[in-house]
């Protein structure tokens, strides 16, 4: 074999970002690629650059498995900058052997210089080449880095999943989608394949995953829907095959990557097409139905796996909800008022019972500084979360204004106006007041909304105060009954929510069994609470009973 060097000119860069020389082969040679490393005969042939018009037909180049990859629309910003940095400075690192310290080489062999000594010496000193190098390496990871995290975001957005998925989860969908990807192409021979997902007004394409494409990919504009045929036919029939896409026919399909075939598969949720899928092939090629059912399973598979990291996020969203619920109701329930024996002789005990994990009402009870006995019972007109808040709001307020001299209009009037004011939207509360001398047992009561009371004893019940008026904060004026009342020895006063009268639990039935406690010397809440075992809780049930002498001697 002879070979003749001839001018020496920059050729085409190789996959390790050297540039090879175009040399001169007489006719009659047959020329190997796999030669023994450090020979003269070991040298890459540049097939894109042909130097002889004639070519023998024994002359036989072979072609290793990544020559497809060193393609032009597949090569990636790094690899550019490297072929860049080979030319401009007449070095190369060693990406075959990832070593510490960084090793660079030189850009061409000096034996195939060897007719030109001027050209041994690079445009630039091996020092200043290596600082170079080893900032460039720091730039590429740190760009690597980041196209893995915009890799791992896309496939976020792809499931609809952005501030609260979680990094586990976020990391297992996008290695599964891009296995898929993988999977597709090596089932069906293509060279690639991209993912692409419609916006929320159905107008663009995003590139959301992409397999044997570069990673900047990622960061190309949106598609518009509008005009890409091959991607809104596969929106109506199966599966779009394009065969060959070199010609003119080819661009009428307008397929996102440059290649020679091609398959479009729609993605859909229920009826709803939401993306598409493509394999691109970089040479033409007859596709058949195989090719076709085999991108309808990946692009249903993808689905799965998107829809399955979107449940992930809700179930997530919904485990911090309840773990949010369960706190307000844990704060709700220590702030309830424990069944106690308030002053000698008299006791006074409550209950609420909630469908729901929160509850909208409450009842409190205290001594206060003149000596009398308080006992109050709310309940929010809003059976949501946020009459929760509301509920609480009232709370807070009662505890603000019943430790200074009142009545219980003045006191029904304050809790009125911190209501009215302290938000813009309606914040509707039923709340009934009550104060008791404990050495008499008169007592005086305000009722506003809807919460009914009665008293009584041995000898049979009657009602404490007329209600059905309108709820505190729907004007700025109380709207309010007020009453006075004696409670004797061996009677309990009972005032509950509207809930209670709403599940069917009339007034005969708490009189019954407020008699029946005061008879058989019971507790009086206990008895009705047994009482409405046999009711369904469909509505928030609230009861306060205050009793003397009854369980309190």
């Amino acid at each position: 074999m002879t070979i003749v060097p001839g001018k020496r000119t920059r050729g085409a860069p190789d996959g390790n970002g050297c540039r090879r020389p175009r040399l001169r082969i007489q006719e009659g040679c047959e020329i190997s690629r796999h030669g023994t490393p450090g020979s003269p005969n070991a040298f890459l042939w540049p097939e894109q650059h042909p130097v002889s018009h004639s070519v023998p037909s024994y002359l036989r180049l072979h072609r290793d498995d990544d020559a497809k990859a060193a393609l032009r629309h597949q090569r990636s910003s790094t690899d550019q900058f490297w072929d860049a940095f080979s030319a401009a400075t007449g070095w190369r690192i060693d990406r075959k052997h990832e070593t510490e310290p960084l090793q660079v080489l030189p850009a061409i062999e000096r034996v195939l210089m060897a007719n030109d000594p001027a050209d041994m010496h690079p445009p630039v000193v091996k020092e200043n080449a290596t600082t170079l190098a080893k900032v460039a390496t720091s730039m590429a990871k740190e760009i690597d880095q980041l196209q893995s995290l915009v890799r791992r975001q896309e496939v976020e957005l792809a499931a609809h999943a952005t501030t609260a998925f979680g990094v586990t989860v976020a990391e297992s969908v996008t290695e599964s989608v891009h296995d898929s990807l993988q999977q597709a192409i090596q089932a069906t021979g293509f060279d690639s394949a991209a993912l692409y997902l419609l916006d929320d007004d159905t107008q663009f394409l995003n590139t959301r995953a992409v397999v044997g494409l570069p990673a900047d990919r990622l960061k190309n504009q949106p598609r518009p829907l509008r005009g890409s045929r091959a991607d809104l036919e596969s929106m109506v029939q199966d599966a779009v095959l394009m065969d060959d896409l070199t010609g003119l026919v080819g661009e009428t399909w307008n397929p996102p990557e440059p290649a020679g075939a091609a398959v479009c598969t729609a993605l859909f949720k229920g009826d709803l097409p939401i993306g598409t899928l493509w394999l691109f092939a970089d040479q033409p090629r007859e596709l058949d139905p195989a090719i076709a059912t085999i991108a309808q399973l990946v692009s249903s598979q993808i689905t799965l796996q998107l829809s399955r990291a979107a449940q992930s996020r809700q179930e997530q969203r919904n485990r911090k909800s309840l773990a949010a619920v369960a706190d307000i109701a844990a704060w709700q329930f220590t702030a309830l008022s424990a069944g106690n024996h308030l002053a000698p002789g008299w006791f006074v005990d409550g209950m609420i019972e909630s469908p729901s994990d929160w509850s909208i009402g409450w009842h409190a009870w205290d001594v206060l500084p003149d000596g009398s006995l308080m006992l109050a019972i709310a309940e929010a007109e809003q059976t949501h979360a946020g009459g929760a808040m509301i509920a609480a709001t009232a709370r807070a307020a009662l505890a603000a204004h019943c430790n200074y001299r009142h009545t219980p209009l003045q006191i029904m009037q304050r809790i009125n106006d911190t209501l009215w004011q302290t938000n813009s939207a309606e914040q509707l509360v039923s709340l009934l007041y009550a104060r008791i001398d404990p050495q008499s047992g008169e007592g005086e009561v305000a009722v506003s909304g809807n919460i009914d009371g009665l008293i009584a004893g041995n000898y049979g019940y009657r009602p404490l105060i007329a209600s059905g008026g309108r709820p505190l904060a729907t004007s700025m004026d109380a709207d309010c009954y007020e009453s006075t009342f004696q409670l004797g020895e061996g009677e309990t006063l009972l005032a509950c929510g509207a809930g209670v009268m709403a599940e069917g639990i009339s007034q005969k039935t708490l009189g019954c069994c407020l008699r029946s406690a005061a008879q058989s010397n019971q507790n009086a809440l206990a008895v009705i609470r047994r009482e409405m075992a046999a009711f369904p809780v469909c509505r928030e049930r609230g009861l306060v009973t205050l009793s003397r002498g009854s369980l309190g001697n």
